[in-house]
């Protein structure tokens, strides 16, 4: 009886506020619940196979490991040339994204600026490396690759890398393009900017975020990239993802695929967190015209 009686007391705005806000809140308690199911448990998992004890092995029907220890982290860095693999996979993957961002910075600027017929098919046929299975793209690549010269050369691999980051490139920064305002752009041309003020002051300021979010598309899927590295690179080449398939073929090793996976994978979650930071502070400053 008092609930109703308060009930009948509260305005009915205000009632209605608090359903949202509870609604919401169960909303995010959800989604946060199923990232640490989804993310968080296969981490863990992964962390605990990595520091499994040889001595004693963990299986069925235990929960945990029965002891843990550094030993498969020695094998790796011992056994294996993860060491040369990661000096590898982090030189191509920089030089991957700056070529990427040079090669598709003028398609980037006519699709987002330019009114050019077909264009949405052409922007269809740009993720069309996206969709299609990463071995296919492979075979057929290498035979191409193979008929230049460039097989099993480091710039045969950088080149790979860029071709499968640019479609990543090319769908942020040209969104981000046609994002700019064409009031500022008509503004600063009747101020008397020149093409260089208007690149400086205006387009590279604004495409700032969408740069960042390509780069870092990029850069994780060069990281990440075992198909073409494999078929045009090795064995003259190692990155992380090869050594990794190395331990899951017919011998699955999990434990020391769980340390090369980390090993992969740590640098970036780092990184993802570190470019949320600027791309938070980049959205902010361009709302308030701060650039």
């Amino acid at each position: 009886m008092r609930v109703r009686a308060e009930q009948q007391k509260t305005p009915l705005h205000v009632l209605q506020e608090r359903r949202r806000r509870r609604f919401y809140l169960m909303l995010t308690l959800f989604f946060v619940i199923v990232q640490l199911i989804w993310v968080g448990i296969p981490i863990l998992m992964a962390v605990m196979w990595s520091l499994v004890d040889p001595k004693n092995p963990w299986s069925f029907p235990n929960m945990f490991p029965p002891s843990f220890s550094f030993a498969q982290w020695e094998y790796v860095f011992k056994y294996t040339n993860i060491a040369r693999a990661l000096r590898t996979s982090y030189s191509i993957a920089p030089l991957a994204v700056l070529l990427s961002f040079v090669l598709s910075l003028p398609t980037d600027y006519i699709m987002g600026r330019k009114k050019i017929p077909g264009k949405k098919i052409f922007m269809l046929v740009v993720l069309l490396p996206i969709i299609m299975p990463g071995m296919v793209v492979a075979l057929f690549l290498s035979r191409v690759f193979a008929n230049f010269g460039l097989s099993q050369s480091f710039f045969g691999l950088v080149l790979a890398h860029t071709l499968m980051g640019m479609p990543y490139m090319i769908r942020v920064l040209t969104t981000s393009f046609q994002s700019i305002p064409q009031d500022v752009i008509d503004a600063a041309e009747n101020l008397g900017a020149t093409t260089f003020v208007k690149i400086k002051d205006i387009f590279l300021p604004m495409i700032r975020p969408g740069l960042l979010a390509g780069m870092i598309f990029a850069f994780i899927v060069s990281i990440e990239e075992f198909n073409l590295t494999f078929i045009i690179g090795t064995p003259t080449f190692e990155t992380i993802p090869t050594i990794l398939f190395s331990f899951m073929g017919y011998n699955f090793i999990r434990t020391n695929a769980s340390v090369v996976a980390l090993i992969m994978m740590t640098p970036n979650i780092i990184m993802l967190f570190v470019v949320e930071r600027f791309l938070k502070s980049d959205y902010l400053a361009a709302s308030l015209g701060k650039m």
